[in-house]
């Protein structure tokens, strides 16, 4: 892929006068470029498709067999395997294929636990949270207001569902009942983040004027109310809304010139959104959403996203499966060739995150040394933990990218002790990792583990 320079994009050419109060913005901004990126797939990754054969031996090959979940055969203590090549697990191979190698820009974790979340089919916003569903923030809505800076979203959150609802509500959390929405439908998520940007000039007057129009009525509601009534608070409440609205509005528009090569295709002539019947492959439409995910990465759109792959229903449905659902897979697990599936389909996510590593990597970043990659944490992880009907007794994670972050994601390996034993450590310490990574030098808890938080702070073995 051809590297271009994106403080060119937003200081040069035809679209420099409309940019110049942006660009300085952008380029002025001080502190180290920080981003996150979160993959969920649904229903499980079980440790064995991330067990490279090197640290397979290392734990005992023989020990571990054809088993898929084999926290019993995990150390005493944490075992760190650095230069491991770990595009050698069964469902890690697109690190190392189809462009640049990842190998060395990517670190796998085995052995973190949090039994909090909940487990079983899909743990909701457990796994993100560290907590009981819809009792806690996710680590996504911590992290976005902290790193915002001047990107008009403080996070996107896309993915996929079996539901057929545009936006699906189990994934994200901003507080206990607030639930965060995932958009699934990726017409509806292309028109939310780039509707500002490709729409045409009379169209995006109309959005423009329906903020307007909104908020004069709320205004004129407001000169009725008394005194700090329910109503008025309300009101209150739904006036800063739009009026938030309204200024990312604005700000869209001045970045419109410069965004709008970056586009993806648009919905209507995407071939990944043709569908035969009523059920749309959850695949191409994933690709989908990372192409809209990339997109809005590189134009400056945000600085935090989530990819909720099957968020809210696990039954999704892959053409390269041969149209048979995921949850019917996984309870043939024992037939090899719907074991196979199940790899295939996590290889497939693995594809997408290295093809979005890939073009971070190629991006030289902005008001800092390296790529974007460098300044990016990648972070893939299950919504619900180590397999199917999950006990939460493992999360398997790969993270891409983060280097200039100070994250030791420099192919390497890290099996902890298995749950249950005092060593262990949960997956609270890994977005503390990651929350030091990105900024936050404070963050040594997180979540609502309680009474079974084993350590408090990051892992040294991953920073």
């Amino acid at each position: 892929m051809n590297r271009f320079s994106r403080r060119a994009l937003l200081e040069g050419g035809a679209a420099a006068g409309l940019l110049a109060g942006f660009s300085r913005q952008a380029l002025a901004q001080t502190g180290t470029p920080a981003r996150l990126v979160i993959v969920l797939e649904c229903n499980g990754i079980y440790p064995a498709t991330f067990l490279s054969t090197g640290t397979k031996t290392a734990l005992g090959a023989s020990a571990i067999g054809g088993r898929r979940i084999f926290i019993d055969a995990y150390p005493s203590t944490p075992l760190v395997r650095p230069g491991d090549d770990v595009s050698t697990a069964p469902c890690l191979g697109p690190l190392a294929t189809g462009g640049t190698s990842l190998v060395n820009r990517s670190a796998v974790v085995l052995g973190l636990s949090s039994t909090i979340a909940g487990g079983g089919h899909s743990s909701g916003t457990g796994g993100l949270s560290c907590a009981v569903h819809a009792s806690a923030p996710t680590f996504d809505a911590v992290m976005a207001p902290k790193l915002k800076g001047a990107a008009p979203f403080d996070a996107i959150r896309l993915g996929t569902s079996s539901s057929l609802t545009p936006i699906v509500y189990e994934t994200c959390n901003f507080g206990p009942r607030k639930p965060a929405g995932v958009l699934v439908n990726p017409a509806l998520a292309y028109d939310t983040i780039f509707g500002s940007l490709s729409s045409s000039s009379a169209a995006g007057q109309e959005r423009g004027m329906l903020f307007d129009f909104a908020r004069d009525d709320v205004k004129a509601a407001l000169l009725q109310f008394k005194g700090n009534s329910n109503e008025r608070l309300k009101l209150e409440r739904y006036l800063t809304s739009l009026e938030a609205l309204r200024t990312r509005e604005t700000q869209l528009k001045s970045m419109a010139a410069a965004v709008r090569p970056l586009l993806p295709v648009a919905p209507a002539t995407n071939p990944l959104l043709m569908t035969s019947g009523n059920v749309p492959d959850s695949m191409k439409w994933l690709e989908a959403q990372f192409q809209i995910a990339t997109s809005a990465l590189l134009g400056g759109l945000t600085n935090v996203v989530v990819l909720a792959s099957g968020s809210s229903g696990f039954d999704v449905h892959y053409e390269l499966l041969g149209g048979i659902g995921r949850h019917d897979l996984q309870h043939g697990i024992e037939t090899a060739a719907n074991w196979s599936a199940i790899q295939a389909v996590t290889t497939a996510h693995v594809g997408l995150i290295a093809k979005l590593a890939r073009t971070l990597m190629a991006t030289p970043e902005v008001n800092a040394s390296g790529s974007m990659l460098d300044h990016t944490a990648i972070l893939f992880m299950s919504d619900n933990g180590e397999q199917h009907h999950s006990e939460s007794r493992e999360w398997p994670a790969l993270l891409v990218g983060g280097n200039a972050l100070g994250l030791k994601t420099d192919g390497r390996t890290v099996v902890f002790p298995g749950e249950g034993k005092a060593t262990n450590r949960q997956f609270s310490n890994l977005f503390n990792t990651l929350g030091q990574a990105l900024g936050d030098s404070t963050m040594s808890s997180f979540g609502s583990e309680g009474p079974t938080r084993i350590a408090l702070g990051p892992l040294a073995e991953l920073r």
